[in-house]
Formats: structure tokens, sequence, C-alpha cells
């Protein structure tokens, strides 16, 4: 059993980890400043938390005095490609720089013996691919500042290692999506940018999907993702972190199901899920949108062990139409007790 920090632990990924890290016996700690991610869901997953930031160094000392932490998880960041372009600076203070405080307090708090570390990367950092599938080796050049952000972090934890011993593991996720039924967990992004539930929205009646790009060189001209389940990236963390905790050595890894979806294929997914259609409204591409993106994730498999359980487009869909429901009838519930 370890007592394992959690970073950004009420968001979505992180959240999906947390019944797995329980399960296995850990004690598990969350750090999150709640402004992308939710205090409900925190007290749901009922562990013990920490509110702060990754930027306010008070906060993260007085988290290692107060805390023998033995392995860190660490998904707090921000995630909106079009915001990253917007505001570079916000991105780098979050993503890189608050990466490197935490390397910095983690490192003061053991005597130089930093605990080994998860990172929930992304496949942002490869930019417009030369080939597909995209494998670990595939050239890294990030084409907005989140993507930057994210591989400069990449480039800390692999200094650290050198430097100090820091062992690590990178995980780069492609599309991730689904929801964990079985503990109430699911999307909750705000705003909502992600292609599924944002389809599942516009089939149920909320504004039509903006499709963007119907010229890419692809089958049917729509843009090709690499959809994953958010309950097989949460195996994947815990697998990652089993490997640093027997000792393993630093690793990356590229997390996607191998399959290529195009969007519209996406869409008549959610259509027959819902059996309704999903206005759509087509829109020009965005710039650097890459036509496709699907991730080789053998080295994952044949390291770590890892093998996808969720991740047919049948199974994503089902689980995030089913998530979507739950969610609306709880607003209609919480309306009707206001109103009463």
């Amino acid at each position: 059993m370890a007592t394992v920090l959690v970073t950004g632990g009420a968001g979505y990924v992180g959240s999906h980890v947390i019944p797995g890290l329980k399960r296995r016996g850990h004690r598990v700690v969350v750090f999150d400043n709640f402004n992308r991610g939710h205090r409900a869901t925190v007290d749901h997953l009922d562990v013990e938390f920490v509110a702060g930031d990754l930027n306010n160094t008070e906060a993260l000392q007085r988290l290692f005095v107060d805390h023998q932490v033995d392995a860190i998880l660490h998904f707090a960041a921000l995630a909106y490609v079009g915001e990253s372009v917007l505001s570079p600076d916000l991105y780098y203070r979050v993503n890189t720089a608050g990466t490197l405080n935490l390397l910095q307090q983690a490192l003061a708090a053991t005597a130089g013996k930093p605990p080994p570390l998860v990172f929930s990367s992304s496949c942002a950092v490869f930019g417009i691919p030369e080939r597909l599938p995209l494998d670990e080796r595939s050239p890294k050049r990030p084409i907005s500042p989140y993507g930057r952000s994210k591989l400069a972090a990449e480039w800390l934890l692999e200094d650290f290692g050198h430097a100090y011993g820091l062992r690590s593991v990178v995980l780069r996720y492609f599309n991730a999506a689904g929801a964990d039924l079985a503990h109430g967990l699911g999307e909750l992004h705000q705003p909502e940018t992600h292609l599924i539930p944002l389809a599942i929205a516009a089939g149920r009646g909320d504004a039509p999907l903006q499709l963007f790009g119907g010229d890419f060189d692809t089958p049917d001209g729509s843009a090709i993702r690499d959809f994953i389940h958010v309950c097989d990236l949460a195996e994947a963390h815990l697998l990652a972190l089993d490997h640093l905790l027997a000792g393993g050595s630093s690793e990356d890894f590229n997390l996607g199901s191998g399959s290529g979806v195009s969007v519209r294929e996406l869409v008549q997914a959610v259509e027959a899920q819902l059996q309704a259609p999903v206005p759509v409204h087509q829109s020009p591409r965005r710039p650097g949108d890459p036509a496709a993106l699907v991730s080789d994730s053998s080295k994952a498999c044949s390291v770590l062990g890892w093998r996808p359980q969720c991740s047919s487009l049948e199974r994503i869909v089902a689980d995030a139409a089913a998530w979507d429901q739950h969610q609306r009838l709880h607003t209609i519930r919480e309306l009707s007790h206001v109103s009463a």
C-alpha cells in the first residue's frame, strides 16, 4: 500500500483512476484548485483532498510536510487547444511552470529522493504526423501552446531523471472518451469541447454539432481520430504506477485504441445509439488540424501488459450517452427541487 498524490484528481481522467487506486489499497490524497475540476466529484469518491494550486509554493510545501507521499499521479493541467492559442502564458504557467514547481517541492521534501511520478501527457506533442500510426519514436513537433507546454513538461521529467534520479512514466492520451457508470463518473467539462458529448447533446436537441473540415484526404472527408475509453486510460495509469512502485525505470507510452474513426462515422454511431438524427453544421477546417491521428500502443501492451477492454466505438458511445442521460435527469431533479 502506498500514499498516492493525485494532482487534478477532481478532473475527468484523474477522477476515473481513483476507484482503482482504492481497490488496490492505496491511500489517495487529491490536490486540486477546482478551477476546472469539481469538488463534488472528490466528495463523491470519498477521498482525502487538499485544495491548492500547483504554482502556490507554500501550499505544496505544506502538502509534502503533512503527507509522506510515495508516488504521484500528475493530471493537473489545462487542456483546451484553442484557449492555449489565445492565452499561451496561462498554459505555460499552469502546465509547465506548475509541473516544475511540483517537482521542485517534491524533491525538496524528500531529501533529494523524489517519489516516482506518472504524467498525463497528450498526443498533441506530435503535431502533424509524418506517418501513422504514431509510436513513441515519432517526431514530436507540437503546433499549439498546449502541445508545447506538455512536451516541455516531458522534458522536465527527463532532465530531473538524469539530474536527481526521478523515475517517471509519461502517458500520452489520444482522444479520451466514455464514462465509468459503476462509480458515477463521466465528462463534466465547462465548456464542453469533446466531440462525443457534443454529438450526443446535438442529438438530444441542443446546438448542432460543429463539424470542422469536410475536405480532408480521408475516405469521407472528415478527420479521423483514435478514441480510447477513459476506463482503459485509468487502467493504464494503475499499471504504470505498479511498474514504478516495483522499481521500474522511466518509460513513455502512447495510449489509444489503435483504430481510427472518422467524425462522420462517429456521428452515425451516436445516431444509432440515440435512435435520433444528429444535426451537423459544416464549418471550415481549424488551422493545424491533422487529417488523422491514430496511436500505436504496442509498447504499452508489451511493457505494462495493458490491453484496452472498453474502447470499441459502440461501448464508448453507449457509456457516454448513458452518462449524458444521467446528468440531464440530475439537472431536472435539481430544478424540480428548487422550484418546489
